[in-house]
């Protein structure tokens, strides 16, 4: 089990720092990534993915749960309101509500995966702010087991923010 950690860092400088000192910890470079506001030269530091930065991945979860639900009524309205529909395709009531279910679910899953995109997270929203007026958010996926040791290491370097 992984857990992302979140440390807002005032500038490029102490983001080096704290990168190095969890590369000495032997936390995966791969595994440490920094979010700051556009144009902002992050040197060797890797920036934040496009999951890790958006509301891509809340976006498409409710989108799925959303489009799953019209498709149960647009199915449930098929069924009741219009049972010739289904004998005209020669599908089975439930087929086709079940069918329609999964067209709602996935089409509306992937527009609101594509729409969460340009949004921030909602996870660093309150970070938002911070981010606009330079600080760097360092975000860390580590085991669960060393979540403590990170942010001790993290802590040693006594950041005034």
């Amino acid at each position: 089990m992984r857990e992302q950690l979140k440390f807002l860092l005032p500038d490029v400088q102490t983001a080096n720092q704290a990168s190095e000192a969890l590369l000495l910890a032997r936390i995966d470079d791969k595994n440490i990534s920094f979010l700051a506001k556009p144009g902002t030269n992050l040197g060797k530091l890797h920036p934040a993915s496009t999951l890790e930065s958006t509301n891509m991945i809340n976006g498409g979860e409710r989108g799925l749960a959303t489009g799953a639900a019209v498709g149960l009524i647009a199915g449930l309205i098929s069924y009741f309101f219009f049972p010739s529909f289904s004998q005209s395709l020669h599908v089975n009531e439930w087929v086709l509500i079940g069918a329609l279910m999964a067209l709602g679910a996935a089409l509306s899953a992937i527009g609101s995966a594509v729409f969460g995109v340009n949004l921030l997270n909602d996870d660093l929203a309150k970070y938002q702010k911070n981010i606009e007026n330079g600080a760097i958010l360092m975000i860390v996926s580590a085991p669960f087991q060393r979540s403590t040791e990170i942010s001790k290491i993290v802590s040693k370097l006594h950041l005034k923010f």
